[in-house]
């Protein structure tokens, strides 16, 4: 999202709106109405992308569209004092980013802290006021880096603050980049050789910036490392080409036809970007070069006229007016989705998304009107670097405290519900009451004896986690190798082995408990997002074949009693064309080596899916969690896959816990009193260990 503005010089009359002014050098423009275009453009895809992603599947480039326009014109204000005066003052210079960025920004982080506890579910709350600090102090991005989202294609809910990422990106960006230029402004005096000098060493200093992002960017992508994304080292190239832009170009009068034809084909390009790419797209890497040379096409072909030329459309007032209020729009228009979303407990129609556009317009010009400029313009500020820098760091302190108001009200109620949590015991000690026990005879009692509790608490069930996640023994798609847990006894001759993706190691808690209990060694082979499997699945799965590959020999090695596997039931597989079904007969060849192998193979059928958000339902029915139930057949969506690859490996073991989350109809969200999900797909600690007798059953201590 860029947050720089090129105003027009003085001049006695000023322009009509929209409308370029006169002009008596191309070389000096100072107003530049196609910039304004792209901007129009670039939050246009942005928006109508988070309103309805199957309209415009690759709208989420209108960020690379803004990163580009950035880096020109922030590198061009930079280059204009340095040019003319042989140094930069970067207290100027962050004085007059302040008054542009904060004011807009902080009002609408402002404004979310305080509504957010009586919007949004006590389960998002104290997220939301942690992105809200991020987003003040311009870390965002490495917030969600922090959290490992994957922004296209991720089921961790979006807060009102995750499009911030973009603008800690740029932010980042903002500090960096002075202090380049301003080392490139020293090089260039102390060598006393002229302008081409400075030009010379700009040109290596960003070049030798921007290759290197532009590497570590497919490095990144290539491994497919969600924080590639996110990233500031991986997008620093695309603002950098916008840099190298400024400092290169000279408009000209001269290749009329050339420069609409190329305005043409940058327009094109960015608009066969947002046709084509897909939240499959691995992005950036080399998909980002459609937006990012189809922006400095249009930005280098300048102002075009006779054929071809876009000039009528660029000049029109509605392009020009959005270009003018894209910040505030880009600001606004992602709170309103969610807290709609949130609303209406599902994405908007056609109708209704016109409808959130309408309200979106409204917000953006009003603060464009009332906030942007009035406190941009001011002379009070704007003729003060020390005052604008003072009431910038004023302003982003009281807003950083109001980020206290959504986690107040999520430590109060966390309180309450621990006191009523702390009534449900479900130690080996206590008996077969609560948890996966109240449906072992066949019945299924969310709450038992009329206790309505829940353990673990709703609003912190995502930290009840299993041993193995707190241990240095899993990987991911991102890292080359990875460590093998090991628990029980070391010197045990049963060796078990536990094998797959995170929903195996959801288990690993009760299955470490057995194996002390039988003298077990136990080792966990754990690769977050791979199936065990010889097919792969069919989404960012390239890295899987050699992981997997790897474990093989590793259990080759181990020669493992046993094997206890399982994987996210609602992965799609490639379909190879072996002839059955995706994943089936990668399975079955998968588990008849095992077993050729001399392990007894064992395959847990994965739990249902749950609802959306399943924890903020319960939180929002904390007496009535049964509302939240899902229908069975829908939460069972591809879990007979394992039955089928069964079919053809005989000696493989089903084990299948459905009926222990699900009755007939419906499947369960809490059962005896414990919450069974801590995310949409994988159980709590505590749910899971009250499963250890069960799989005490279906497990024999002993092996052939």
């Amino acid at each position: 999202m860029t947050t720089a503005t090129l105003t027009p010089a003085p001049t006695p009359a000023e322009p009509a709106p929209g409308q370029p002014p006169a002009q008596k050098s191309r070389a000096t423009r100072r107003f530049l109405p196609e910039v304004q275009a792209l901007r129009a453009l670039a939050v246009a895809l942005v928006v109508v992308y988070h309103l309805r992603p199957d309209v415009l599947p690759g709208g989420y480039i209108g960020v690379d569209v803004f990163f580009v326009i950035s880096g020109f014109l922030i590198t061009g204000h930079m280059l204009r004092e340095v040019r003319a005066t042989g140094r930069l003052r970067l207290g100027h210079f962050w004085a007059n980013r302040a008054r542009r960025i904060l004011p807009a920004s902080l009002l609408v982080v402002a404004v979310v802290l305080v509504s957010a506890p009586l919007l949004l579910p006590v389960t998002d709350l104290a997220e939301v006021g942690r992105q809200g600090l991020a987003s003040v102090l311009y870390v965002q991005n490495w917030a969600l880096v922090g959290n490992a989202v994957d922004y296209l294609a991720s089921d961790t809910a979006a807060t009102p603050f995750q499009h911030f990422w973009s603008l800690a990106v740029e932010e980042q960006f903002y500090i960096l980049w002075p202090l380049v230029v301003l080392g490139a402004a020293v090089v260039a005096r102390r060598a006393g050789r002229g302008p081409r000098t400075l030009t010379t060493a700009l040109l290596v200093a960003f070049g030798v910036l921007v290759a290197a992002s532009f590497a570590w960017n497919l490095v990144s992508v290539g491994a497919e490392d969600p924080a590639a994304y996110f990233s500031t080292a991986t997008r620093l190239w695309e603002l950098g080409a916008g840099g190298l832009l400024a400092v290169t170009l000279r408009w000209t009068e001269r290749f009329r036809l050339a420069r609409s034809v190329l305005a043409l084909a940058g327009f094109g390009a960015i608009g066969v970007g947002a046709a084509t790419l897909t939240a499959a797209t691995p992005f950036p890497g080399t998909a980002a070069l459609l937006p990012v040379l189809g922006t400095m096409a249009v930005i280098a072909a300048g102002r075009t006229s006779g054929a071809g030329s876009l000039t009528w459309f660029v000049d029109r007032r509605p392009v020009q007016w959005l270009g003018n209020v894209s910040y505030s729009l880009y600001l606004w228009h992602f709170p309103v989705i969610v807290w709609f979303t949130e609303y209406a407990g599902g994405t908007p129609t056609r109708l209704e998304s016109l409808g959130l556009l309408g309200l979106m317009l409204v917000a953006a010009g009003a603060s464009y009107t009332l906030v942007e400029q009035p406190l941009r313009s001011t002379a009070w500020l704007r003729e003060h670097d020390g005052r604008s820098l003072g009431l910038a760091a004023t302003s982003m302190a009281v807003v950083c405290a109001l980020a206290l108001v959504p986690v107040t009200r999520t430590a109060a109620v966390e309180h309450d519900w621990d006191d009523l949590a702390a009534q449900i015991d479900v130690s080996p000690g206590a008996g077969r009451v609560h948890g996966a026990h109240a449906a072992a005879d066949g019945t299924l009692d969310v709450f038992v004896d009329g206790t309505v509790a829940i353990r673990p608490n709703p609003v912190t069930a995502v930290t009840d986690l299993e041993i193995a996640e707190t241990t240095p023994c899993e990987s991911d798609l991102s890292t080359e190798t990875s460590e093998v847990c090991e628990y029980g006894d070391p010197t045990s001759d049963v060796v078990v082995a536990m094998v797959g993706d995170s929903h195996i190691r959801m288990l690993s808690t009760p299955l470490a408990n057995l194996a002390e209990e039988r003298g077990w060694r136990l080792l966990g082979f754990f690769h977050n997002s791979c199936p065990f499997s010889y097919e792969q699945r069919a989404y960012k799965a390239d890295a899987c074949a050699a992981k997997n590959a790897e474990t093989m020999e590793q259990l080759r090695q181990v020669e493992p009693d046993a094997v206890i596997t399982s994987f996210l039931g609602r992965n799609p597989f490639r379909d190879t064309d072996t002839g059955m079904a995706p994943g089936v007969k990668g399975l079955a060849d998968l588990w008849n080596d095992l077993h050729e192998l001399g392990a007894s193979v064992y395959v847990v059928k994965d739990v249902p899916e749950a609802k959306e958000k399943s924890q903020a339902c319960v939180a929002e029915n904390y007496e009535h969690p049964e509302r939240c139930a899902v229908d069975r057949q829908k939460a069972m969506v591809r879990r007979g896959l394992v039955d089928t690859a069964a079919e053809h490996a005989p000696h493989a073991t089903v084990i299948d816990f459905t009926d222990f989350y699900c009755d007939a109809r419906t499947c369960h969200q809490v059962v005896g009193n414990v919450l069974v999900y801590r995310d949409r797909g994988h159980l709590t600690d505590t749910f899971a260990q009250t499963l250890q007798p069960y799989l005490a059953e279906a497990i024999p201590a002993r092996f052939p």
